[in-house]
């Protein structure tokens, strides 16, 4: 077998939200199809990957080194030991030929776009959904049915309406999440007491409501405002410190005694070592955001975990960032702790694959071969003429 063609495609977001660091309205992403010469049901088998959010498209890197590498090689080098697959750390090493270290930049996001849509193909000819595929080769225990998930939402919104804010998390528990995740700190502080306030009244408890404040406060402001929330007890507070910001990231954690998560922003397991060397993080209770598909893809996310677990960590501590398909099928086929769900099913990247269900703050695991992409309609939209 052979991969015959790697196509790409990059497309606007098209959603006027913002967070305390940034405005989506002018974001875009990709998508990459992988086309190969096996056949299924007489037609070729086509793995397919999307750009998580938050970053903008990656076509230009993947046109101009990434694919023709990965094209030009060996069919035969790519393949596992039976030929009859691809193989995902083959592919990977195929992209990245000739890569100096570190200097890790978009070509991250560009390498775990195209190895998301390696690791579908590959899950497809296997005809098993990408999450068994993982269990069996790196997962622990039992396979599981279902995984933890927290809806994510709660945007700065043009209206600013915090009756708005309210009713979209009331809608979040409706769908079946248990906890949810808003925006803060891009509005000054009285304001997001008000809307924090807002949301916990519609929740059972404060430790069902995390904050996002995607590293935009200054060390000074940031400390205000940790102290200002520490008796809420919420469930957690994000990336209070700027991403490589380790020694703020250090002196917050000594001060707030609730739970941090952060990690988001950071693309490889080197950078990963650093901030559990010196960012003070507290392995019972602080939580790791990784990007799966900003991070080189499934191949890094496995050095990472590898690191993770070697500094004392526990998988369970890992949150992926992103609501994507493809987290939903690492955290249930690596045994990690919560997948994030964007969760207005409307939007591109909100929810999950059709026959997902949510209850009770867990979401199925899908079935259906691969990663599911083409179950989510309108996100599946923007693949298409990739493949005809």
């Amino acid at each position: 077998m052979r991969i015959v063609d790697i196509r790409q495609r990059t497309f606007p977001l098209n959603v006027a939200i913002a967070n305390a660091a940034i405005s989506f309205d002018d974001m875009t992403a990709s998508a990459v199809a992988v086309v190969t010469d096996v056949v299924r049901n007489g037609k070729a088998v086509v793995g397919y990957g999307f750009d998580s959010v938050g970053r903008y498209g990656h076509g230009g890197l993947l046109a101009e080194r990434f694919a023709p590498r990965v094209l030009a090689a060996d069919p035969a080098s790519l393949l596992d030991d039976s030929g009859r697959n691809l193989d995902p750390d083959k592919v990977w090493a195929a992209a990245m030929q000739n890569e100096k270290p570190a200097g890790h930049g978009e070509r991250s996001g560009a390498i775990g776009l195209l190895d998301t849509a390696v690791w579908d193909a590959v899950a497809k000819i296997e005809d098993r959904p990408l999450w068994r595929v993982l269990h069996q080769r790196y997962g622990r225990g039992p396979a599981p049915t279902t995984v933890p998930v927290y809806g994510s939402g709660g945007h700065y919104r043009p209206d600013g309406d915090i009756r708005t804010l309210a009713d979209e998390v009331k809608a979040m528990l409706g769908q079946g999440y248990a906890r949810v995740k808003i925006k803060a700190g891009g509005a000054p502080l009285v304001e997001d007491r008000r809307r924090i306030e807002a949301v916990l009244k519609v929740l059972p408890s404060p430790d069902r409501l995390a904050l996002d404040l995607n590293g935009a406060l200054a060390p000074a402001v940031a400390e205000t405002f940790l102290d200002t929330v520490a008796p809420y007890g919420l469930g957690w507070v994000e990336e209070p410190a700027p991403p490589l910001d380790f020694a703020t990231s250090a002196r917050l954690a000594e001060r707030y005694s609730h739970p941090i998560a952060t990690g988001e922003n950071l693309f490889a397991a080197d950078e990963v070592k650093n901030l559990l060397r010196y960012g003070g993080l507290r392995p019972d209770r602080d939580l790791l955001q990784f990007d799966i598909a900003l991070a080189y893809g499934i191949p890094e996310y496995r050095r990472i975990v590898a690191a993770v677990e070697a500094a004392g960590w526990t998988r369970a501590r890992l949150y992926p960032h992103a609501g994507h398909a493809l987290a939903l099928h690492v955290v249930g086929g690596l045994g990690l702790g919560c997948a994030e769900a964007g969760a207005d099913q409307s939007k591109m990247f909100g929810g999950f694959p059709a026959g997902v269900t949510i209850a009770d703050g867990r979401a199925s695991l899908p079935d259906t071969p691969g990663i599911g992409f083409e179950r989510k309609a309108n996100l599946f939209a923007m693949a298409a003429g990739l493949v005809e």
